[in-house]
This record gives C-alpha cells, sequence and structure tokens, in this order.
C-alpha cells in the first residue's frame, strides 16, 4: 500500500517538470540553430533541398543608433531559392525595444527575392530571422549607407564563440559588433579584445557577462571601450546560449579614407587559410591580419600565391590572444621594417596564411581605395582601357598559374577560355573610384560555391577564384548528383545558374589565381571536382565605391 501511495506523488514531480520544458519550448523557435563540432560550424551552408525547413540569422539588417555621424544604415535582405519550387519565406525582424514584424515572401524557382528593411529599421539595431518551409534557400544582405554598399551573408548557424580580426577606433572611423541571440532564453556574452596597443587580451570590464536578451540584437560600439587603436580585433564568446555576430567598420572621409564593411564573423578557428585578392595598385591598399584567440603561441607563415618571380613569403611568430597585421604592397612602396608582402601592381594574386604548429587563427584583410582618381583594379597593360563599356557577356581570363604566365590579352586560344561566348580575349577591368571592404579568409575551401549578386545592382562583378594549396593533390569524385552532372572534369570549375544551365568552363591551374567575370545581377553556382576558395569582388557604377562578398557553400 505504501508503495502505491508514493508513485502517484513521485509522478507529480515528473510530470510538473515536463510540462515546464514543454512550456519553455516557442513554437517559433528555429530549427536549425546550431551546428555540431567545429569544422561543421566552420562553413555557412545552404541546407539541401529535401531539408524540412531553412534557418537563417542575420544578426545586423539595420543601424540607427551608434551611427551618429555616420549616416543610417539599411539592408536588402536577399533570398536566393535553389529549388525547382517557389519558396514560402518568412523575415521577422527583432528590435531590441520595437518587438517583432513580419514580412512573407514567396520566391520563384531558381531565382533571387528582395525584401528592404527601411521600413522596419526603427530601433538602434534590428537583426532578422529568416525561415522557410522547405531547403535550398541561402540568405544574403547588400547593406546601404551614405558612405557606401556592401554584401555579407546571414548565418545558417549559431555557436558560442566568434571572432573578427579586423577592426579600427581611430577618430574618423566606426567599429561596431552586432550580436544576435534569435532563441527564447537569455544569452550571457563575454567580449574581449586585441589590438597593437596591448599584449595579451584587452577585457573591458562593461563587456563581461554582457546580457544579450532572448530574441533580439545587441550593437557594441568597439571604439568606446578599445579607443583609438589602429588594429582591433574582437572575440565573441557566449557562457550561456548560441548566438551569431556581425562586424561593421566605417571610415567617414573626415581624414581621407571613406567607406562601409560589413560582414558575417568567422564561426571558427583554422591552422590554414586562403584570401583570393582581385589585385592591387597604386591607389589600393591592403592589409591582412592574423588573429590568435588561443592561449598559444602561434609560429605563422603567409605567402603570396602568384607565377610571379617577386610573389613574397613570411614567418612569424603570433602572441597568444594579439594580433598581426602585414600590409601587402607593390616592390616600388616597400617600407624597411615594416613586415610586408610583396605583390606585383595590376596582377590578382592569393595570399596563403597557415600555422605551422597549428595552433588555430583567423585571418581577413582590409582593401582601401584611396582616392577618387585611382581604380581599385586595373588587369591590363594599358590604363586607357579603364575607361572603355565592358562586353556584356561573361568572360574568363587566366591571371596567374605555376608553371608560367598566359598573356591574357591574346585571343581565344589563351589556356583560361573554355567553351566560352566569343568576347574580346582581354583582361576584365575592376573600377571603383572609393570604397573600404572587408575580405574573409576562407577557413574550409569547397567544391561547390553559391555567389549571389543583387538583382538590378548595375556594378562590375568578378569573383576570383584560387586553387587550394594545401588539399591533397587527388580528390574524390562529387558525391551527388548536381555536382557530377555540372563538373568539368580534374582542375576545372563550372559556372552554372540556378536552373543549372552551363555557362562557363574555367581551367585552373594546379596552383594560382583566376578570375572570372560575371553577369550584373545574377545568381551563379560555382562546381569543381577539386577544393577551391573564391570570393566576389564588386565595383559600384557609381560613388558607393568597393565591395568584397564571402559566397555561400551549397
Amino acid at each position: 500500500m505504501k508503495v502505491i501511495r508514493w508513485l502517484p506523488r513521485l509522478l507529480i514531480p515528473l510530470a510538473l517538470a515536463a510540462a515546464l520544458v514543454i512550456d519553455t519550448r516557442d513554437d517559433r523557435a528555429p530549427t536549425s540553430v546550431a551546428a555540431e563540432g567545429p569544422q561543421a560550424q566552420a562553413q555557412v551552408a545552404v541546407p539541401p533541398p529535401d531539408a524540412l525547413t531553412s534557418s537563417w540569422f542575420c544578426p545586423l539588417v539595420g543601424l540607427r543608433g551608434p551611427v551618429q555621424g555616420f549616416g543610417e544604415v539599411t539592408t536588402e535582405v536577399l533570398l536566393t531559392n535553389m529549388t525547382a519550387e517557389v519558396a514560402s519565406v518568412s523575415v521577422e525582424f527583432r528590435g531590441r525595444t520595437t518587438g517583432r514584424q513580419y514580412v512573407m515572401a514567396d520566391v520563384a524557382p531558381h531565382s533571387t527575392g528582395v525584401v528592404s528593411t527601411s521600413d522596419y529599421v526603427s530601433d538602434e539595431v534590428t537583426g532578422a530571422l529568416v525561415e522557410s518551409s522547405s531547403g535550398g534557400l541561402a540568405v544574403t544582405r547588400r547593406f546601404v549607407s551614405p558612405l557606401g554598399i556592401d554584401e555579407a551573408r546571414c548565418s545558417s548557424v549559431l555557436a558560442p564563440d566568434w571572432y573578427v580580426p579586423v577592426g579600427d577606433t581611430q577618430t574618423d572611423a566606426l567599429a561596431v559588433l552586432a550580436i544576435m541571440n534569435p532563441l527564447p532564453r537569455d544569452a550571457i556574452v563575454d567580449v574581449t579584445f586585441a589590438s597593437e596597443a596591448e599584449f595579451g587580451p584587452f577585457v573591458a570590464p562593461a563587456l563581461t557577462g554582457v546580457v544579450v536578451p532572448a530574441w533580439s540584437t545587441v550593437a557594441v560600439d568597439i571604439g568606446e571601450h578599445a579607443r583609438r587603436r589602429d588594429v582591433v580585433a574582437a572575440s565573441v564568446r557566449a557562457r550561456a546560449g548560441r548566438i551569431a555576430v556581425d562586424s561593421l567598420v566605417a571610415y567617414d572621409g573626415s581624414v581621407g579614407r571613406r567607406g562601409l564593411a560589413a560582414e558575417l564573423a568567422s564561426v571558427a578557428t583554422g591552422r590554414r587559410w586562403l584570401v583570393p585578392v582581385a589585385g592591387i595598385d597604386d591607389g589600393t591598399r591592403l592589409w591582412v591580419r592574423i588573429f590568435n584567440p588561443s592561449d598559444d603561441v602561434a609560429e605563422v607563415t603567409a605567402s603570396i600565391v602568384s607565377d610571379d618571380p617577386l610573389s613574397d613569403h613570411l614567418a612569424f611568430a603570433v602572441a597568444s590572444h594579439d594580433v598581426v597585421e602585414l600590409k601587402v604592397t607593390p616592390p616600388s612602396e616597400l617600407a624597411p621594417g615594416l613586415e610586408t608582402l610583396l605583390a606585383t601592381p595590376g596582377v590578382p594574386f592569393g595570399v596563403s596564411v597557415a600555422s605551422q604548429n597549428d595552433v588555430p587563427i583567423v585571418v581577413w584583410a582590409e582593401a582601401l581605395v584611396g582616392s577618387a582618381a585611382s581604380p581599385l583594379t586595373d588587369l591590363s597593360a594599358d590604363r586607357d582601357t579603364a575607361s572603355e563599356a565592358e562586353p556584356e557577356d561573361e568572360s574568363v581570363t587566366v591571371v596567374a598559374q605555376t608553371g608560367g604566365a598566359t598573356d591574357a590579352t591574346e585571343s581565344g586560344a589563351a589556356a583560361g577560355v573554355v567553351d566560352e561566348p566569343a568576347v574580346e580575349a582581354r583582361p576584365p577591368v575592376l573600377r571603383a573610384r572609393s570604397g573600404l571592404a572587408f575580405v574573409p579568409g576562407v577557413v574550409q575551401t569547397g567544391d561547390r560555391w553559391l555567389v549571389v549578386i543583387a538583382p538590378q545592382s548595375g556594378d562590375e562583378a568578378f569573383v576570383t577564384i584560387m586553387t587550394d594549396p594545401f588539399a591533397p593533390s587527388e580528390t574524390g569524385a562529387p558525391d551527388d548528383g548536381d555536382s557530377a552532372e555540372l563538373a568539368g572534369g580534374h582542375g576545372r570549375v563550372v559556372v552554372a545558374t540556378l536552373s543549372r544551365e552551363t555557362v562557363a568552363v574555367i581551367d585552373v591551374p594546379a596552383s594560382g589565381v583566376i578570375t572570372h567575370r560575371l553577369a550584373s545581377g545574377t545568381a551563379r553556382l560555382l562546381v569543381s571536382d577539386t577544393p577551391f576558395a573564391v570570393l566576389l569582388w564588386q565595383a559600384r557604377v557609381s560613388d558607393a565605391g568597393l565591395s568584397v562578398a564571402h559566397p555561400v557553400a551549397w
């Protein structure tokens, strides 16, 4: 009898606990909230078409309060449907004080839809949660401000740790972190910095144990905590909860430099990084920043990947919780005593960075076009061609390769042109009057990438493709139908439309860099059976300047 009497008493607290768990679950909580394992977290990827849902987290889609003197920042959310079915998409805007606002959109098959956030940005900082009832949806953003335009990915994963190697807090600069918590419980976050002015981590007391409320985005003005720094790197770590983080830097033009750059923070560290670059010239500056957020010293090598005999190589150490900046410059501008990599002007190249003792690091770069008279990149030998109109068709040019460079001004027999429409075979020219761009390093190469350009943007656009010098010499064949259908053979990259129609086939050198001009306002699939890295470079036809976008794995 005693056992019978105690059984109901034992079941009552169990039932209450179960009810509490059910009650705390929110039916609007995103289903794809986290990736398991550091390798999985390193890759922001499109959910497969047969996935039940697609969830994307956009930490920053609007910024007002922290941008005094820099102008309001709004965005266009780009919804790219890679499937053959209409995608029903919900975009939920989340401010810290204004609550949630919803927009529903149907995106046609194999197309990109645009949702403008200008009518929904009323809070100091606004983020967005984008969800679809099917897979195959990719979400990116186009930032718009008086200082320029930039593109950035949203995140398909949430994680406790995020890293940003680039930042600047001088008087003409604004550096902001946007920390998004899309889950139904508060997140507790610590933010630490590394800079050229400190040894080891710089801890701001006000950024220890920061509460990021449920369903909200919090903005951190780095300049309020790490003042007057030329180089600032940040680590954002959640003690409780999982988050997504954006980084935004703006220069107001008061001392010459002007522009806006925004990018999703790096969700993982790595031992090997690649940075495909569109090129430098006398009016362009490029800095590579290596951040070591670990407790051990990293022994690092950085190399220019190019066929040019002046390709440079450096070996150095990055102390624990420290950041090192390398300046990439033409040989004529070499300044003794500086940590400098030499790169030939007017020639696209790649930068490979490796931790020789396997201490994980994070690598980004920053590109700045300094004067209104200087183009970002002039890949042609004759500068006079920079003002000529570009052909409307896509064109492929080998710009640098191991074992002998190809003269890109030769006619259709050039080694890099395969199955292309008949166009004038001369090097592409990427022009920008001025601008600022983050150049995010690629920590995990892949054989399938999605490149999204905003519809009706009308911008000059190129992808810079860099083969993986760290990859094994032979890789297996693609293991799914899409890749097998599009793959053009070992060492080639196929460029295709969203409906899998091939528009170009590019012969990729074993170790080198290739640029490919894209039609404006399009989305393109890039597929190969060899791992490669790729970045999208865009030069604005107006005064909006320069942008660099990290494609999305699919």
